[in-house]
């Protein structure tokens, strides 16, 4: 680290930042920033210089302020209108940066302690899943082309595994093992936390896919793409409140929309998790999915903590008692005749 790098802007930092991602090292003992977290920094340094050139000047580390905080923050907010989640997540990318540079020796300002990354509240969250009956429909209905036949395919297996879409699309064959009773095992690495997950799949209709029908290979883009009209054709339209991008503000925003315009590839992850939530032990679900918190894995769906969940064990354990009751005085009527 040299003394010009110690004296440099945020932008400045961020270039030396950028460019060293292969050499850092992370958790497991490994090195090497994902593809996914540089995209991520290279996104935030052009936003933040994009910010820096709002107010006409470039910003160094002890200048972060809380007046100079809180005007990012406004800004990304109100002059670039992003969702809370997104702007919550560059303020946390804000105070990593700066966390980073203070190892560094460089002099950030003591404000950045109060600062941190932010999200949409839980109520507010819109979450849209495909339902059993909706899969039905989906299994159903004819389709005009090979490509939305592979397509389905990729739906139908995600519908059962809970992966994400980067997970979902990069498996193979090699992937798969027979399971005693008749099922199948999907071996899946997470590419984002590197979490080994094993799923049970024993539905028939997918097990005969993923034996005997594989699917071809296929990008998340056109995945995406050719899911909704998949959905469209299997006439899952009813309205539901989502968000849509508006190309004349250039922002998502709020509304009414057929069903099948919402729904992205992404909520084949939330309806396994959404579906099975109650059915199947938490714990297990969570094995699934790689959700290592039961907190996060319940705001991911949309639920509180499982408050119904402890009320039936409350509830069956006062019949336990009352059954046994019911038995110790049924036997002592019994002796007193």
């Amino acid at each position: 680290m040299t003394q010009t790098l110690k004296q440099s802007s945020i932008v400045s930092y961020l270039d030396y930042f950028i460019a060293n991602t292969k050499f850092r090292s992370i958790s497991g003992g490994r090195i090497g920033l994902s593809v996914r977290a540089v995209a991520n920094y290279t996104n935030f340094r052009i936003v933040f210089k994009d910010f820096e050139n709002y107010f006409s000047g470039s910003l160094c580390f002890n200048e972060l302020n809380k007046s100079n905080v809180d005007a990012f923050k406004h800004w990304l907010l109100i002059e670039r209108a992003y969702s809370d989640n997104h702007a919550g997540r560059l303020m946390g990318t804000l105070k990593t940066i700066c966390v980073d540079a203070k190892k560094n020796e460089i002099e950030v300002n003591p404000y950045i302690n109060y600062v941190s990354g932010f999200a949409q509240a839980r109520q507010d969250k819109l979450i849209n899943i495909l339902t059993f009956s909706d899969l039905e429909r989906i299994e159903r209905v004819n389709l005009p082309s090979e490509r939305l036949e592979n397509t389905r395919k990729w739906i139908i297996i995600g519908f059962w595994l809970g992966q994400r879409v980067s997970d979902l699309l990069a498996i193979s064959k090699l992937n798969i093992r027979s399971a005693p009773n008749g099922g199948v095992y999907v071996d899946i690495i997470q590419k984002k936390t590197r979490t080994a997950v094993t799923v049970g799949v024993i539905n028939p209709l997918v097990v005969k896919i993923i034996t005997h029908h594989f699917p071809r290979r296929i990008g998340d883009r056109c995945f995406n793409r050719y899911m909704k009209e998949v959905l469209e054709l299997a006439a899952i339209n009813e309205e539901v409140k989502g968000y849509q991008y508006n190309p004349e503000s250039k922002r998502k925003e709020i509304g009414l929309f057929p069903k099948f315009q919402v729904i992205s590839s992404h909520d084949l992850r939330r309806s396994f998790a959404t579906n099975f939530f109650g059915k199947i032990e938490t714990p297990i679900l969570m094995n699934m999915t790689g959700h290592s918190r039961e907190s996060t894995f319940l705001s991911y769906i949309g639920r509180n903590n499982n408050r119904d969940a402890y009320a039936d064990i409350f509830m069956n354990g006062v019949l336990k008692i009352q059954e046994s009751r019911s038995l110790n005085e049924g036997y002592a009527k019994a002796v007193a005749m």
